[in-house]
């Protein structure tokens, strides 16, 4: 483990003899892989049937995260080797360049090492020009490891540590005279503008390169700025007075005219292009991204772009997709940033690492601020070499993404005392003065490497950040606060973030995350905290934007997080996700996303908020009453909106906090909704309604109860919908007695409900009741039953699933139905184990007027049930 701490990445250099330019290649295509270590590493035999054809990205880990529906993932080595035929004579120089590896890797040509690198986020360069043969096919192997090592961060997280090389891997060909190639998988050259105002600036580059000198020793350093059209606005030169070996330059642009700033309204993007020029031949070309912006973030009044204020508003995002882990195309990373941009957003936070550069490349292109961030999540290991990983990645990162105009944060902690809950008391002092002295450390190294660019830290709702004075480190402070789901309620947030700034005036303040869970699945009129409800996530963020947007002295806030990403360990209503996302795993957006583009988009905006909704049943609220009453919940920016019901005007009604709700009684079948507003704007959707009757002796099909819960929820496969539970009322259906399950003061268990899918339907039950009761007429009918007996503890990760087998003997009672012993001595634990699903039918014939009845009867603890499904046969 020490050289890991030692040597971060090994570099073989070799002089030789040049030739013009540079040329770089992928080498994505064709390679082997083998998940597990290899015996025989650098042999030439055949490959056995264990390794496999692949292309890059990868991620061994795309199939079983998330997609299995069992717990844990593979964290180990995976080798990967593949044949380059490299042409050429000794006038060339060659490099493997990666984008990224998760999270130890090491790299080996024709059998010998050139590199090893540590940290999963960021690129790295290895020279291999020594060990490679002419002219011939080269072997390139490379093993990575994903590991668990408390010498790398992150340690733990809310996300599946990915493993393999899912980002892009070059080879990159170079003259003997080059730009620095071994400056922590940089560019080696870096843009600043000192001097920006409306319409004018100046440009300065520094670098570091390589020079191999000819005859001449006539070697200048040659910069020229052009728009994206590619109309040079300037050139600019210097000659270099160089030695052999490495040297260092600074060359400044004369003062610019005519510019046009970059900004999120209108990113405009120039490129700088810098040539080392030898007696006329370019050695070296390479371009960078250029924009010409001023920023600064105030206590008092927020954060300023070019001297005007500007709301950061956006969202968090992780590097994942369903089936295929964090190994993303180009186009997908940029399609995701346009989903950002098309919600109106103009910030985003790239969590909880350096995220691919492609996505550095769309928020310059997109005009997306940014904070990006290096993965020191949660604890740190009380060693100098877990902090010298830690101070790398921090190099890594600034250096590599420096130039981009996109970027205006460098973060290096997120909410780094979270694990501290569970250290021994003894230890508490020790880990959190190491802490602020690793924080320190980075702060410094921040600021000396780019002092044009502030830093942040994201804490969460912990004392110790005060206490310990981490919190005064960076200038810019983070705050992840989730008011009204997990603690307090949705009003506590503003009260939080007003004594915040009360008691420090003088400290800019961010809002790094804030969000709620939501699965489509599920879905109320009674929504309430941690329902996982789409529509307890509509409420969260209309009040959390609210108070964001009335306070100017918070700078900006980022949704956490705009799509439900994958998170192995996490449980909740669909486990192995965190589904606070705006967007679904699959990037279809929630109905919570259309309130953001309400509020932040000019152009009109009129969206319907009930597109997860869009088939439902009821029953009427009580006798003599109609099913079918809803509210529809219509976002815009538009100052009034009419709707309309099936081509019939339900009247106008004025926005309010770029909202309206209609109230709208839905007739069996399809209902189409219309909404119109100013400017020709128009928006519709569908909504398919089944009513139940309140008295079942009107004739029903299926009616299926989600008990002890206040959502209805959809299954995902056959489109079943189970209502929310109801008491019951003489000639109607409903519960005798009990109360719904809360745990640690929120609704139902979280515990992810083992070897199906359909875990919300298990999660919410009703405990300590008599039973259910159904006023049906005569006839055959199916009565299913549905039961888990949750982990009785509140739980967020789980490693591993629970064991079947339990002595049980907490919880026993007897299943009746109409007076028949269906289930005897019902022991969920005994006989399933803690988060197993029972899932039985039975078939009643009803030969009276007296209807059905399911009865529980306790012999030691309380009774439960997660869900009753009655189903009419016929007479």
């Amino acid at each position: 483990m020490r050289a890991i701490c030692i040597l971060i990445f090994t570099l073989f250099t070799f002089a030789v003899s040049s030739q013009n330019g540079r040329f770089v290649s992928s080498i994505n295509s064709s390679w082997e892989f083998h998940r597990g270590e290899v015996a025989n590493a650098h042999s030439t035999d055949p490959l056995t049937d264990a390794w496999k054809v692949i292309n890059l990205p990868h991620s061994w880990n795309d199939k079983d995260v998330t997609a299995d529906g069992e717990r844990g993932y593979y964290r180990g080595p995976g080798w990967y080797r593949k044949s380059v035929f490299i042409s050429g004579d000794n006038s060339k120089k060659y490099f493997l360049h990666f984008e990224g590896a998760n999270q130890k890797t090491t790299v080996y040509v024709n059998g010998q090492k050139v590199g090893e690198h540590v940290g999963g986020y960021s690129a790295f360069t290895f020279e291999i020009t020594s060990v490679i043969k002419r002219n011939s096919y080269n072997l390139i192997e490379v093993k990575v490891d994903n590991s668990h090592n408390s010498l790398i961060p992150p340690l733990s997280a809310d996300f599946t540590f990915f493993g393999g090389i899912y980002r892009d891997v070059f080879l990159v060909e170079t003259d003997h005279t080059h730009f620095a190639m071994d400056d922590f998988g940089s560019s080696g050259i870096f843009i600043t503008t000192p001097v920006v105002t409306e319409n004018t600036g100046l440009v300065q580059v520094k670098g570091t390169f390589m020079y191999a000198p000819e005859k001449s020793k006539n070697l200048r350093i040659r910069s020229t700025i052009t728009t994206k059209e590619g109309r040079e606005i300037s050139r600019f030169e210097q000659k270099l007075n160089a030695k052999a070996g490495k040297n260092s330059f600074s060359i400044k642009s004369p003062l610019l005219t005519s510019i046009e700033p970059w900004s999120p309204q209108k990113p405009n993007l120039y490129y700088l292009t810098v040539q080392l020029v030898d007696d006329g031949k370019v050695r070296d070309e390479l371009t960078q991204p250029l924009g010409f912006r001023s920023f600064s973030f105030d206590p008092v009044n927020g954060f300023f772009l070019n001297g005007k204020p500007l709301k950061l508003i956006g969202a968090n995002r992780h590097q994942d997709m369903y089936g295929a882990g964090n190994a993303l195309s180009d186009e997908r990373h940029r399609a995701d940033l346009q989903l950002l941009k098309d919600m109106g957003a103009n910030f985003i936070r790239l969590a909880h690492y350096p995220q691919d550069p492609a996505v550095l490349r769309a928020a310059d292109e997109l005009g997306i601020l940014v904070w990006e961030e290096t993965p020191l999540v949660n604890e740190i290991t009380l060693d100098e070499c877990h902090h010298k990983n830690s101070e790398v990645m921090l190099l890594e990162m600034i250096r590599q993404h420096y130039n981009h105009p996109s970027v205006i944060l460098w973060g290096y902690m997120n909410e780094i005392y979270w694990a501290h809950r569970f250290l021994p008391q003894e230890k508490v002092e020790a880990h959190t003065k190491e802490t602020v002295r690793l924080a320190k450390t980075l702060e410094k190294i921040a600021r000396e490497e780019d002092p044009t660019r502030y830093t942040a830290m994201a804490m969460h709702n912990y004392p110790l950040y005060e206490e310990s004075g981490i919190d005064s480190i960076p200038q810019v402070a983070g705050w992840n606060l989730y008011h009204g789901w997990y603690y307090d309620e949705l009003e506590d947030f503003g009260k939080f973030m007003d004594r915040q700034h009360a008691k420090y005036p003088n400290r800019p303040h961010i809002i790094s995350e804030y969000g709620a869970g939501a699965d489509n699945r599920l879905h109320s009129l009674q929504s309430e905290k941690f329902d996982f409800s789409a529509e307890f996530q509509k409420r969260f963020h209309e009040s959390f934007l609210k108070q964001i947007l009335e306070r100017p002295f918070i700078a900006g806030a980022a949704v956490w997080n705009l799509i439900d990403f994958s998170s192995e360990r996490r449980i909740d209503a669909t486990p192995h996700l965190n589904n606070k996302g705006l967007a679904t795993y699959d990037r279809t957006p929630k109905d919570a996303y259309y309130l953001y583009q309400a509020a932040l988009r000019k152009d009109p905006i009129l969206k319907i908020a009930e597109r997860g909704w869009t088939h439902r049943t009821d029953y009427p609220p009580a006798a003599n009453e109609t099913a079918g009453q809803y509210p529809i919940q219509v976002y815009t920016n538009l100052a009034e909106v009419e709707l309309l019901l099936n081509g019939q005007s339900l009247g106008k009604k004025k926005a309010e906090d770029y909202q309206v709700t209609f109230d709208v009684t839905l007739l069996p079948g399809q209902n189409t909704i219309e909404v119109r507003g100013e400017n020709h704007a128009m928006d519709f959707v569908t909504i398919s309604f089944q009513p139940l009757p309140w008295n079942l002796k009107e004739g029903f099909t299926v009616l299926a109860v989600n008990a002890g819960s206040n959502c209805d929820y959809t299954e995902e496969i056959s489109g079943q919908i189970w209502v929310k539970d109801k008491s019951y009322s003489k000639g109607s259906w409903g519960y005798l007695e009990g109360k719904p399950l809360y745990v640690a003061n929120k609704i139902g268990s979280k515990e992810d409900i083992l070897t199906i899918d359909d875990d919300p339907l298990y999660q919410t039950m009703r405990v300590g009741s008599r039973g259910y009761r159904f006023d049906v007429s005569p006839g055959r009918y199916e009565v299913e039953l549905l039961f888990t007996d949750p982990y009785p503890v509140s739980r967020r990760f789980v490693d591993g699933a629970e064991s079947p087998d339990h002595p049980g003997d907490l919880r026993v009672f007897d299943v009746l139905i109409n007076n028949r012993l269906v289930l005897p001595s019902l022991d969920l634990l005994k006989h399933q184990g803690y988060n197993y699903p029972l899932r039985e039918k039975f078939i009643i014939q009803v030969l009276d007027e007296n209807g059905l009845s399911v009865t529980f009867q306790s012999q030691k603890g309380e009774t439960i049930i997660s869900g009753i499904k009655l189903t009419y046969l016929g007479r």
